[in-house]
């Protein structure tokens, strides 16, 4: 009996197999080596069920991107609410730094990078888009963390601007010196976030 069409979550699945077969790709052989025949093989489909979803490398690239980010942005959104917003911005200082000099978060800026000077004119500037991003998702995360915490700040995206430009600086400054351990970014990121929060209490706008 004939099979008929995938359903849309059948459809979503294969994509997603043939985005993080592309990650592996990326991961193993680099953008040089980087093939539809070695994707293919990786997720044990057809080169031709690749094709049928994305047009051409930079097609693939660019979906592959938003797929990375997406996955980058909910474990910025974690942790819970059982963290006061203190701890839960610490961790995800931690986290977010280790995210930058792990394996994939080197991977994930040298594809923003091929993007934006590979791709050509017809894609948006990726860079642009993935800060916009984090910055979208750190704002969530600090308005429903700041309710109940008596923090009121003015403008809560441009908070949220400071916290992320604060990390990218310090990644950029260490490493320069070396990626640092799991201890001292663990350290570093305490250190931080209670100087950005006793900031953040000492220009709070009256109620």
């Amino acid at each position: 009996m004939r099979r008929g069409r995938p359903s849309v979550a059948e459809a979503e699945a294969l994509s997603g197999k043939i985005l993080d077969a592309s990650w592996e790709v990326l991961l193993t052989a680099g953008f040089e080596n980087f093939t539809f025949d070695r994707v293919a093989r990786h997720a044990h489909i057809g080169k031709a069920t690749i094709y049928s979803r994305f047009a051409g490398k930079a097609e693939l690239m660019e979906a592959l991107l938003r797929h990375r980010i997406g996955r980058k942005a909910n474990m910025i959104e974690q942790p819970g609410s059982e963290y006061t917003i203190e701890e839960a911005f610490c961790i995800k200082a931690a986290n977010t730094i280790k995210m930058l000099f792990s394996p994939d978060g080197v991977l994930l800026e040298r594809l923003i990078d091929w993007l934006d000077q590979e791709a050509g004119d017809h894609h948006p500037n990726m860079r642009g888009m993935a800060y916009r991003n984090a910055i979208e998702t750190i704002t969530r995360s600090l308005e429903t963390g700041l309710r109940g915490s008596g923090i009121i700040v003015a403008d809560v995206a441009q908070t949220a601007r400071f916290w992320l430009e604060g990390l990218i600086g310090h990644a950029r400054l260490a490493g320069t010196e070396g990626a640092s351990s799991p201890s001292e970014i663990e350290r570093w990121a305490q250190a931080y976030s209670r100087f950005f929060f006793a900031g953040l209490r000492a220009t709070s706008v009256p109620g």
